[in-house]
């Protein structure tokens, strides 16, 4: 049997494998990437794609064409026994984004989009290939594919990644990785269906709870989804027919209208459960290979796709010897808090939803009405959920990856996502983030505001770091409104919104990772400590 070669392995051609081969795909990092089936499932499974996501997605192109499949989100209205008790309109809560709500829209198309923006690149996703063994050693992987009429082949890859779901032969065949959780107790159905009659708002998802708690998310062209708990007393044994939805959709959401024409019934459990660590020498897990966890919040499926935009990039710099091994670990350092995070408020946020119990139910019910209006009445309490729900609160801060130079006040740090504001050149205007394709870092040279602005200094920044510039960093300069910046190679800043999200009010820099995320940011006058700091990171010690 011939042995064939490859840089990574991606086992798993969902969302987030998928995601992990664009990345690569655009590093110009050999990759083979396989999955099991034969074809793509036609269920419309995930619906929901968060603002992050959509911000990391749009570096790969036609995000908008991607958008208009759908349905955007603006909030989510709570029932409580067929009542109105609240409603939380995120529409405004973010200044700093192109992409302020929330995507809801079936994951067929969320592959589809996927499927075509690797085919740009010149990739797609061999099918019906399954993994039947994978060991690894010092210098590499050896695995062995099957195709579907049992023709085995071995692959040689010097780094194997599990995009393979909960029962990944990958992190199955790593060395110490355990998966613990359990089982949710409650049981689950659901219905993709049309619609007549609502009297809702299309562009709200619902929340209901009473006796039994359900779910509705509006899709596009009149369907919907519901998903439904089921009490402890129903027998779980019956399949549900449409009838069983409706019935609930009567009893606790009845302006959400009469169901017909399904399209999916199914029942099902949920569970969750988080790996110990997502690397294990060169085999690491992404996705549902690392995390499972009920959909409360709808970030599962964007959690695994971010989780390979922060790997890939990593993945290329080892492999091309541009950065050491150790860059590798801090993927686990990075990912697995966001994942263990998830995974407890989440289950916190299930566990109000969709309990049994029907002294906690009473309590709930009881306190509902009351406290969850004047919760979400404070617009601070509904940007701390937005930050969480959209993702765009998520920061690597912590990460030994990252840095800042003294002197730079903040609020963004070293770990930050990058803020997205509209810049201008030669009279038309654009977002930030469209700036910083996902294939290299990027230095952005920012001029500072009022009496602190200088336009030679960034010149002579830029001129300096040609000289000491190993990631091969692409520069923006970007200068206030009264710089002269029409006179000037770069992008003025429009109303100084960048400098402001960034605390930059004098003359600084920002280094940004290709996952748009700040790896290094402080004061143009501390330019040479991110020389240092680059020194240092490249270093093979």
């Amino acid at each position: 049997m011939s042995e064939k070669e490859t840089d990574v392995l991606i086992v798993g051609g969902g969302p987030t494998g998928m995601t992990l081969a664009l990345e690569l795909a655009v590093q110009g990092i050999p990759f083979r990437i396989i999955d099991k089936e034969p074809q793509r499932s036609d269920k419309s499974r995930a619906l929901g794609i968060q603002p992050r996501t959509l911000e990391l997605l749009n570096r790969h192109g036609d995000i908008q064409k991607f958008i208009a499949r759908g349905n955007l989100s603006g909030g989510t209205t709570f029932y409580l026994n067929g009542k109105k008790a609240a409603d939380i309109d995120i529409s405004g809560l973010a200044k700093d984004t192109q992409f302020p709500l929330i995507l809801i829209i079936s994951q067929v198309e969320t592959e589809k989009y996927l499927d075509e923006r690797l085919a740009k690149y010149g990739f797609a996703v061999e099918r019906g290939i399954e993994a039947k063994s994978i060991v690894q050693d010092s210098e590499g992987v050896t695995a062995i594919i099957s195709n579907q009429d049992g023709v085995e082949e071995t692959v040689r890859a010097k780094y194997v990644v599990g995009a393979d779901g909960a029962h990944s032969i990958v992190r199955k065949a790593a060395t110490g990785l355990s998966f613990q959780g359990a089982a949710y107790p409650q049981d689950f159905i659901l219905c993709d269906a049309s619609i007549r009659n609502a009297k809702i708002p299309w562009d709200r998802f619902s929340l209901c709870m009473g006796r039994g708690s359900l779910a509705v998310f509006p899709l596009k062209d009149g369907t919907c989804r519901v998903v439904v708990s089921r009490v402890q007393e129903s027998n779980a044994d019956v399949e549900p027919t449409l009838d069983v939805f409706q019935d609930m959709l009567n009893r606790l959401h009845p302006d959400a209208g009469e169901l017909y024409n399904p399209t999916w019934i199914t029942q099902f459990h949920l569970h969750h459960r988080g790996v110990n660590s997502y690397r294990d020498r060169r085999l690491f897990v992404a996705g549902d290979a690392a995390h499972i966890h009920s959909p409360a919040g709808a970030q599962g499926m964007n959690t695994g796709i971010q989780d390979s935009v922060n790997l890939g990039w990593k993945l290329a710099k080892v492999i091309r010897g541009e950065r050491p091994d150790s860059l590798l670990d801090s993927y686990d350092r990075e990912r697995r808090p966001i994942g263990q995070n998830l995974l407890e408020t989440s289950d916190k946020m299930f566990t109000w939803g969709c309990s049994t119990n029907p002294f906690f139910v009473t309590f709930r019910n009881l306190i509902f009405t009351w406290v969850l209006p004047w919760y979400v009445s404070s617009e601070n309490r509904r940007i701390n959920i937005y930050k969480f729900i959209s993702e765009l609160g998520i920061s690597y801060k912590d990460s030994s990856a990252v840095g800042m130079a003294p002197g730079h006040p903040g609020p963004i740090v070293g770990g930050d996502r990058v803020p997205d504001r509209k810049v201008q050149s030669a009279g038309s205007e654009k977002y930030f983030l469209e700036l910083l394709a996902p294939d290299t870092y990027h230095l952005v040279l920012l001029s500072g505001v009022g009496d602190n602005a200088t336009e030679d200094m960034l010149l002579e920044a830029q001129a300096k770091f040609k000289d000491s510039n190993p990631d091969k960093a692409r520069v923006h300069m970007v200068f206030s409104e009264k710089a002269n910046a029409a006179n000037l190679p770069g992008y003025t800043d429009v109303g100084n919104r960048l400098h402001e999200d960034f605390g930059c009010s004098r003359p600084s820099y920002v280094y940004i990772r290709p996952d748009s995320y700040v790896e290094h940011i402080g004061p143009l006058s501390e330019l040479k400590g991110l020389s240092k700091w680059l020194e240092n990171c490249h270093s093979k010690s």
